[in-house]
């Protein structure tokens, strides 16, 4: 039988214990035809095949960012970029929101994300008075790396009826300075009380952003996706459409946040696994703590300096309990943001009570971030057959502030790959983009040295092989997904989600594997990107 595609003369990483190593690949249609040495591959070459000689190149499984925001990802490529490396100066920061303002009309809103505290000059977060200097006839809104926080101005302030007497929402914190009067930085829920008054985007927007975040995506290898925090009907009608309009540029599965979406699908009987291979329901999820670099992660134990502060619980454990349980019932895979060990110990408490009241041959719930652990949660996670579904170039962009805020006890427990893969446990590789960038091959470093960007080891003891790094992104994303079946390993069967890149990985030095280069990209047996 004749293949549309062949890849010959190459180093071809399967992932496929079966048949680790090959140097060809076969594609017909949208599926793996044939893995093995050229002289096997060369026999199903036809008049009709493209033959694609790799010249030494490595072809890899297609990578999976099993929990990013690709909505948000594409809308923030329009906003102010205020990350440590476009605005290292709260003066450069600010420079940028006096730029945007002079060009939009009064009363517009301004917006930009991506600022770290940690790393700005003044090692501070920005105040309201900050903006109120370049932005004093536009709300503005900041939105802190992590997506946890967010700086706004006076008129932002004002416009929500926030003063120093507005008590803080449930889940939410207006912070204040020593006189009482907020300083326009709002974390958690209580972002919510200006967010609500940006217009939301329309459906034919969102479209805009997916695909303008796709091509991204494509342009790093990465051909499948979890949607982290799908929360609107025209979301869900973004993703739909373009589906339906073959535009969908990669590969889907969607978390439901709870409070948003559970009571319609009840109704509807909806649950995960609904869909196709491009576009799948996900689980059920709620958010339940912040984020360790704004020190908002729930924690057993107090922050550095600060006695007080144990970090935000969204939810009580009553409402988690029983949040999980009508999930349970329903007939969905479970999944939790939880950052700080309190936040996973209440996690795991609710996802225990729902799945012994509701048992399901197969959970594979998930624990998302699943950043600071102690052995009793590690043992229940083993038990209950949970998945880690961590984002380690957390450790490359965050991990200094990370050293900063928490002890070498905890930290050697933070984010515990080498652990998870010893005890059993499945660890998945994800971005969390905005919150950092998506670049695989820098996530995959992170895994593998444990190194900050200042140099620092966090976690010492915790780091990978390579092998089990390409695992996270590969086939332990699509078990997450319940699809290991069909994707995840170059496998004759499987989709062909496939990638190339510029060199042999495992000929590269660890702390060089963010210089690794995708050059061509294949989902779906067609060719979609070439650099």
């Amino acid at each position: 039988m004749a293949a549309d595609v062949v890849f010959l003369n190459g180093r071809v990483v399967t992932m496929d214990p079966a048949q680790p190593r090959a140097s060809g690949v076969a594609v017909l249609g949208n599926r793996i035809l044939a893995v093995g040495d050229d002289e096997t591959i060369r026999a199903a070459v036809g008049p009709n095949t493209r033959v694609i000689d790799l010249g030494g190149r490595t072809l890899l499984p297609g990578l999976n960012d099993n929990h990013c925001h690709p909505v948000y990802y594409g809308f923030n490529l329009a906003k102010i970029d205020a990350s440590p490396s476009a605005t290292p100066t709260l003066d450069s920061l600010l420079e940028r929101f006096a730029e945007a303002a002079a060009k939009e009309p009064a009363g517009n809103w301004i917006q930009g994300r991506g600022y770290d505290d940690t790393r700005l000059d003044v090692k501070r977060h920005p105040t309201r008075w900050d903006l109120d200097r370049v932005t004093p006839n536009h709300p503005a809104i900041l939105t802190r790396t992590c997506g946890h926080m967010s700086v706004v101005n006076s008129v932002a302030l004002r416009m929500a009826g926030i003063t120093a007497e507005t008590p803080d929402p449930p889940g939410g914190r207006i912070v204040r300075d020593e006189h009482g009067e907020p300083t326009g930085l709002l974390q958690e829920h209580a972002q919510d009380l200006v967010r609500k008054l940006i217009a939301p985007p329309t459906v034919a927007d969102i479209k805009e952003a997916l695909v303008a975040a796709g091509e991204r995506f494509l342009s790093m290898g990465i051909t499948s996706v979890a949607e982290a925090s799908l929360r609107t009907s025209d979301e869900l009608a973004a993703y739909q459409e373009l589906r339906r309009e073959g535009r969908l540029p990669v590969r889907v599965y969607l978390m439901m946040i709870i409070d948003n979406t559970l009571d319609a699908m009840e109704q509807l009987g909806v649950r995960t696994g609904f869909g196709d291979e491009w576009l799948r329901i996900g689980p059920a999820k709620l958010l339940q703590d912040g984020s360790g670099g704004g020190r908002t992660a729930l924690m057993s134990y107090p922050y550095p300096d600060e006695p007080d502060n144990y970090g935000i619980a969204v939810y009580t454990q009553e409402y988690l309990d029983e949040a999980f349980r009508r999930a349970a019932a329903a007939g969905f895979q479970g999944a939790a943001h939880a950052i700080g060990d309190r936040a996973i110990d209440m996690i795991l408490t609710a996802f225990e009570r729902a799945l012994e009241a509701h048992p399901q041959p197969d959970p594979r719930w998930r624990i998302e971030h699943c950043g600071l652990l102690r052995p009793d949660l590690l043992e229940r996670m083993r038990r209950l057959n949970v998945i880690a579904v961590p984002q380690p170039s957390f450790v490359y962009y965050l991990g200094d502030s990370y050293i900063r805020n928490f002890t070498k006890e905890a930290l050697a427990l933070s984010y515990p790959a080498r652990t998870w893969f010893d005890m059993g446990i499945t660890a998945v590789g994800s971005s969390d983009t905005p919150v950092v960038p998506a670049d695989p091959w820098v996530n995959i470093r992170s895994a593998v040295t444990r190194l900050t960007q200042d140099g620092q080891e966090m976690g010492a003891g915790q780091a990978v092989t390579l092998d089990e790094a390409l695992q996270m992104f590969t086939i332990n994303g699509a078990y997450a997904s319940f699809e290991e079946n069909i994707k995840g390993s170059i496998t004759p069967g499987k989709l062909a989600d496939l990638i190339v890149v510029d060199r042999d990985p495992y000929e590269v030095e660890a702390v060089d594997l963010h210089t690794v280069q995708n050059d061509l990209t294949m989902v779906d047996g067609r060719i979609v990107y070439e650099r």
